[in-house]
């Protein structure tokens, strides 16, 4: 919006972009459920090798856990994104979140450089799962919207530094003035709390549907 345009249609369509964004309750949660997940893996890229070399862990073995764990993410998104097309994406995320919150918690606790390291590697797997179904929503919302396809990439990448930066940026100065299990218990809550909402307007529109 703030970059000059030779052409006033194009600031006009940057301020419609934004409005659909607004109004749209697609491409809002599908920014959420990317913003949510990076900022997850935010506060794990930084908490967990630092928990690793605490507990004995060299550079070699600290970078095969997080390359074990992308491997298999990578692996696991086309199975992902079958799931997301043939159910719809919400039950997938519903999942993600349900598990990512369970794992936010369980991850401060192993006292073993062997168990820190395979709940960072399924941790990495399990955030990384509503990454599909979200983009499968902010496609739909902009195709909804009329909005160019591009748009919902941008979208998905604007929602992803954002959570990743913030979970970096914040969630590692709070645990180093706390404990490493107050970041993951905020981020924990905030997958409850999301998982909760979503419960309760799917309940709501059942309630609305009429009866046969």
């Amino acid at each position: 919006l703030a970059t000059p345009g030779p052409r006033e249609v194009d600031r006009a369509l940057a301020r419609g972009a934004l409005r659909a964004v607004v109004r749209d309750r697609r491409l809002l949660g599908g920014m959420w459920f990317t913003a949510l997940p990076a900022a997850l893996f935010g506060v794990l890229n930084v908490l967990a090798p630092l928990r690793l070399s605490e507990l004995g862990a060299g550079t070699v073995a600290i970078g095969a856990v997080f390359l074990m764990s992308a491997a298999i993410e990578a692996a696991a998104s086309p199975l992902f994104g079958r799931i997301s097309d043939r159910r719809g994406p919400l039950p997938l995320i519903r999942v993600s979140l349900a598990c990512s919150a369970l794992l936010a918690v369980v991850l401060p606790l192993p006292s073993s450089m062997l168990l820190v390291a395979l709940a960072t590697v399924i941790a990495g797997v399990t955030f990384g799962m509503a990454w599909v179904p979200a983009s499968a929503l902010l496609s739909a919302g902009a195709e909804e919207q009329g909005l160019h396809p591009g748009l919902a990439y941008a979208l998905w990448n604007f929602a992803w530094a954002i959570g990743l930066t913030l979970g970096s940026a914040v969630g590692a100065p709070l645990a180093q003035v706390t404990d490493d299990a107050v970041p993951y218990g905020l981020l924990a809550a905030l997958c409850a709390g999301t998982l909760v909402v979503i419960r309760r307007r799917r309940r709501n529109r059942l309630e609305l549907q009429p009866t046969q």
